[in-house]
C-alpha cells in the first residue's frame, strides 16, 4: 500500500482545523472516515502523526515538519488543477512572473498593465519574494520571468540588466525639506526615517550611505514595499529613500513629494530567467513589450 491523495487531504485538513470533526466538514466526509484515513497514513508511515487529547489533536514533532513537505507538494497539485480550470475556460495563454518588494508596486505593475494592453486574453500571475530568495523561487517554482533588483549571480539563471535609476529622497507633502531641489544625508539628520526591512539590499545600500557621511537618523518605521514606505511618508510618519515608482523612473504618489537626493544610491533592475528551461511563448512577448517600453523612456 502507498499514501494516496485522500490520506494526504485529510493530515492536511486536521493541521489546519486542529480538530477531526472541523476537519470532517472542511473535507465534506464523516469523522470516522477522516479518522480512518489519519490511521492508515499513520500505519504507512510507521508512526504517529497526532496525539488525542479529547477532541482535540495535537501534532507531533514529525508532523509539524511533514506538513511543510506537504504544503510544497501541494503547491503543484493547485498549479495543476488552475491550469485546467483556465484550460476549460479557453484561457490558454498564461505568463508567471516573479518580483521582489522594492519594485513590485511600481515598474512591475508598469509592465504588467502595458502587456495586458497587447494581450488581454492572457493571465498573468505575480509572486512577490525578498531579493535573497527570488533565484531559488524562480528556478524551483517554474516561473516565467523575474523582474528583481541587481544582477544575480547564480548558475541557475540568466540575467540581463534593464536600467539604473538614482533613488530619491520622499517626503511628506508639506516638509519644510520640500522647498529644497536637492536633498542630502546632512538634511535629514534627526528627521524620522522610514527605511526598507533589514533583508533588503537596498536597506543596506542606504545605511551604508548616512554611516558614511555621519548622519544619524530616527529609525521608527520600516516596510517590505516601496508602496508600504510611500503610504506611511504620505501619512506625515517620516522620510525615506526610494526607488522608481514607475518604469519611466519617474517617481508618483500621492500625498508626497519627491526630491533628488545626493549622492544617490543607484537601483539597477534587471530580467532573469532559468537557464534550463526553454522560453514561453508569452514570455518572450513579454520581453518584447518591456524592450518597446523602455525605448519609448530611454
Amino acid at each position: 500500500m502507498a499514501l494516496t491523495l485522500r490520506q494526504i487531504d485529510a493530515f492536511r485538513a486536521v493541521m489546519v482545523t486542529g480538530t477531526l470533526t472541523e476537519a470532517a466538514v472542511h473535507l465534506g466526509i464523516s469523522q470516522p472516515a477522516i479518522s480512518r484515513l489519519i490511521a492508515d497514513m499513520e500505519t504507512e508511515i510507521g508512526y504517529r502523526l497526532f496525539e488525542r487529547i479529547g477532541r482535540r489533536v495535537t501534532p507531533t514533532g514529525e508532523a509539524a515538519i511533514l506538513i511543510e513537505e506537504v504544503k510544497r507538494a501541494l503547491v503543484g497539485l493547485d498549479q495543476i488543477r488552475e491550469a485546467a480550470l483556465e484550460i476549460g475556460r479557453f484561457r490558454y495563454a498564461r505568463l508567471r512572473l516573479l518580483t521582489v518588494p522594492t519594485i513590485a508596486s511600481a515598474v512591475t505593475t508598469d509592465l504588467i498593465k502595458a502587456f495586458s494592453a497587447c494581450h488581454p486574453d492572457t493571465f498573468i500571475s505575480l509572486e512577490v519574494r525578498p531579493e535573497e530568495a527570488a533565484v531559488d523561487w524562480l528556478v524551483t517554482q517554474q516561473c516565467d520571468l523575474g523582474i528583481v533588483t541587481g544582477i544575480p549571480e547564480a548558475a541557475a539563471c540568466v540575467s540581463e540588466p534593464l536600467m539604473v535609476v538614482p533613488a530619491c529622497c520622499a517626503l511628506p507633502a508639506q516638509h519644510p525639506l520640500s522647498a529644497k531641489p536637492v536633498i542630502t544625508p546632512e538634511d535629514l539628520a534627526d528627521q524620522s526615517f522610514v527605511s526598507f526591512r533589514p533583508d533588503n539590499p537596498f536597506r543596506s545600500e542606504v545605511d551604508n550611505l548616512f554611516a558614511r557621511s555621519g548622519v544619524e537618523r530616527i529609525m521608527r518605521y520600516e516596510g517590505r514595499t516601496t508602496e508600504s514606505i510611500c503610504s506611511m511618508v504620505a501619512a506625515g510618519m517620516g522620510v525615506s529613500l526610494v526607488g522608481p515608482l514607475g518604469l519611466d523612473g519617474t517617481p508618483r504618489h500621492d500625498g508626497i513629494v519627491i526630491r533628488p537626493f545626493e549622492p544617490a544610491p543607484a537601483v539597477e533592475i534587471s530580467l532573469i530567467r532559468s537557464r534550463h528551461r526553454p522560453l514561453a511563448a508569452m514570455a518572450q512577448a513579454f520581453i518584447t513589450v518591456l524592450e518597446s517600453r523602455l525605448k519609448q523612456n530611454a
